[in-house]
């Protein structure tokens, strides 16, 4: 998440909605959805990151989105802003 946030410049809420499908690892590119003043926008996937997010989903195998709470829906922006803190 801390990747993500820092080197693709995401926001919390942006991160907490990022969905698997929006991974594009042959075009080394993220869609950001309804991202700030709703609109779509791709984002470019750094190298150093695909990494992470390979052996991210292979441990986690999230669902519909890539982070994911422990009901299967999505990460709340609180939880999201605790790792952050945590991280510190």
């Amino acid at each position: 998440m801390l990747k993500l946030c820092y080197g693709m410049g995401l926001r919390v809420s942006e991160i907490v909605n990022l969905k698997v499908t929006d991974i594009d690892s042959g075009n080394m590119q993220v869609l950001v959805a309804r991202g700030k003043g709703k609109k779509d926008r791709y984002v470019n996937l750094p190298d150093s990151i695909l990494g992470n997010l390979r052996d991210y989903y292979k441990e986690y195998r999230p669902g519909k989105y890539l982070f994911e709470g422990q009901g299967g829906g999505k990460y709340s922006i609180r939880s999201v802003q605790n790792v952050f803190k945590a991280s510190m």
